[in-house]
């Protein structure tokens, strides 16, 4: 897969694990749901909603880790809930994507499916993931890209985010660089997670647009409204309906 070719994948949607599904027009406007269980609270039970979502344009992943916090319940309820793919927060890097290959073969293996159902998202933010010196090609069939957040590497490295009135830190540069780099390197998706403060239209599409030139085969929304943002069709059907977010 490309990873340079931003408008050729749909983006991600990020969502609490307790929130409810948008409405379609943002539905049909995404690649996937990334429903966020690492809060400490139940993960969301959408077993009553998995057969539609099985023949839907987009897929249902779920966000727990770091990988040594992953119980074998934790697999257990994932499976159950019939979710596509899991994101696998607080990555360090190549090692810690195999581990979570390793516990899902036993969690699929135990829950009678096919070996391989699950596909893995790796969050690339962590400063061992940004410096480690191995390559992601071939650690597993299932990974199918990396996600950067420029916010979870600040918090990690201790530095500030950019601002209108401060460039980007040479960490979050070296940062998105490394994690292009690696996604090119094993042919695979690089998404870059929008910050969650931006509600306008040009800032989003700017955003975007910088994304864009950096590398990135697609942007990870933190709102429906910045999905909408993306997509002026989408977003006008939604003021014509009267919903603003």
């Amino acid at each position: 897969m490309s990873v340079n070719r931003q408008q050729a994948i749909k983006p991600l949607l990020y969502l609490p694990a307790s929130a409810p599904l948008p409405e379609a027009d943002i539905l049909g406007a995404i690649q996937a749901i990334v429903f966020d269980a690492t809060g400490g609270g139940d993960m969301r039970d959408m077993a009553s909603e998995a057969a539609p979502a099985r023949t839907a344009s987009w897929l249902r992943f779920v966000r727990i880790g770091p990988v040594e916090n992953i119980t074998e319940a934790d697999l257990d309820g994932v499976l159950a809930s019939r979710i596509d793919g899991i994101v696998l927060a607080g990555c360090r890097g190549p090692a810690d994507v195999q581990k979570l290959d390793v516990q899902l073969k036993v969690a699929e293996a135990i829950a009678g499916i096919a070996e391989g159902s699950l596909e893995i998202l790796a969050e690339y933010a962590t400063p061992e993931s940004v410096l480690s010196p191995n390559s992601l090609k071939g650690v597993s069939p299932r990974l199918k890209g990396v996600i950067f957040s420029a916010a979870l590497l600040a918090e990690s490295a201790g530095c500030a985010l950019p601002s209108e009135e401060m460039d980007a830190a040479p960490v979050i540069v070296a940062g998105r660089a490394a994690v292009v780099l690696r996604a090119r390197e094993a042919g695979i998706a690089a998404y870059d997670v929008l910050p969650g403060d931006a509600n306008d239209e040009a800032v989003v599409r700017r955003y975007c647009a910088t994304s864009a030139r950096n590398g990135f085969s697609a942007v990870a929304a933190q709102s429906s409204r910045q999905v909408a943002l993306l997509d002026p069709a989408s977003l006008s059907s939604r003021n014509s309906a009267g919903v603003d977010r």
